[in-house]
């Protein structure tokens, strides 16, 4: 019974900490909001491209951060569209989100799921 209380307790933290990792402020990055909201305009939705399923639940999470923040995207959904697989799998992603990037004559992939300061960082560099 020990054991099971005290493996409760480390994933209530673990998801706690995850939790505030994720639900952090925009402008925990070393944006303002106003240089977010503007940068935000100057994205076209083909420049950012999500791979993403139906059921996944970050998915939807990072789709709500990017809305809530006003950045255009594609939005490519394995669960509707065969091709979007295909793309997926060519990257050798292996889980979504997924995220690719083209902007300024380059090309980013964010592999290891959505986190707003690396995608920050990948449009403006």
């Amino acid at each position: 019974m020990k054991n099971l209380i005290g493996l409760t307790l480390v994933i209530l933290l673990a998801s706690h900490i995850a939790w505030k990792q994720w639900g952090r402020d925009s402008a925990s990055s070393d944006l303002t909001t106003t240089q977010i909201q503007q940068l935000a305009a100057s994205v076209k939705a083909e420049e950012v491209v999500m791979y993403s399923t139906t059921e996944c639940p970050h998915c939807r999470e990072a789709k709500g951060w990017l809305a809530q923040n006003g950045f255009a995207f594609t939005e490519c959904n394995m669960s509707n569209d065969p091709r979007c697989e295909v793309e997926f799998k060519t990257y050798g992603a292996d889980g979504t989100p997924f995220l690719v990037i083209r902007r300024g004559g380059k090309e980013r992939h964010m592999k290891d799921g959505f986190d707003s300061d690396e995608f920050l960082a990948a449009l403006r560099g």
